[in-house]
């Protein structure tokens, strides 16, 4: 029985006017791109000061790429996964609103930010391998990886905890989680998550949790990695200092 392969074919990108940019990148011939994020100063603190050398690894919400790059860079084997123009955004469904609109905006954001993936593919001169699909069900024709990384998504998921379950059975090692804390710092103490859809305003329809980090240690603990460890660090947003925490679970050793 023939298997077909989960790897999309490289897109070849030349205009970068036809990309967004979810991350700011240095990107060889264009220079400093501005994105959503800026994560350049701090990224190792992003991803829990993880060793990617010789890993292999699956950026789950890869969006332009960055994070993916920069574990190809330090050594590792890397597949991104996320949508494309082909599925839909896990939109907060308001009785109300133009869910048809939205939907059909959103795809055609994902085109473009998927073509700033290959454009910074391409001239970055990276091998890693992309891969398009629902986060609920990653093909395990992946394979196994050593190391799954979930980069400020699980808020934008209906259901975070199947999303994160999607890639631990494709994980032998180590789940790394970064998102926004709610209330800062302060959200360390806090263990339930705050449902964010407002009905009465309609809004927002991209954003459905704040997640506190010791609800993902407990996520990460059910799914076969009890031991983890939560660090802060200060990321850029629209140019503006944002609190964030990093989960980092491991799987006990055999």
């Amino acid at each position: 029985m023939m298997t077909t392969s989960p790897f999309a074919e490289e897109r070849l990108v030349t205009n970068i006017e036809d990309c967004y940019f979810y991350h700011t990148m240095d990107i060889p011939g264009h220079g400093i791109v501005e994105g959503e994020w800026d994560l350049r100063a701090n990224i190792g603190n992003y991803l829990g000061g993880y060793d990617f050398q010789g890993r292999r690894v699956l950026d789950v919400g890869a969006a332009s790429g960055l994070l993916t790059f920069f574990a190809e860079k330090k050594g590792a084997s890397v597949v991104s996964y996320d949508l494309s123009e082909h599925h839909s955004w896990d939109v907060v469904p308001y009785a109300n609103a133009d869910l048809t609109k939205i939907d059909t905006t959103r795809r055609g954001h994902m085109r473009r930010i998927n073509n700033a993936y290959w454009l910074c593919h391409r001239l970055l001169g990276s091998h890693a391998r992309a891969s398009y699909g629902s986060v609920y069900d990653i093909p395990k024709t992946i394979g196994p990886v050593d190391v799954s990384i979930y980069g400020s998504i699980l808020l934008h998921l209906r259901d975070p905890f199947l999303a994160l379950s999607s890639a631990a059975g494709l994980t032998k090692s180590t789940m790394i989680v970064a998102d926004v804390c709610p209330f800062g710092r302060l959200g360390q103490f806090l263990a339930n998550p705050k449902f964010i859809p407002n009905p009465a305003r309609c809004s927002p329809w991209d954003t459905w949790w704040n997640l506190p980090p010791r609800l993902i240690q407990k996520y990460l603990a059910i799914l076969g990695f009890p031991h983890s460890e939560v660090t802060w660090h200060r990321q850029l947003y629209q140019h503006k200092p944002k609190t964030l925490y990093t989960v980092v679970g491991h799987r006990d050793k055999p």
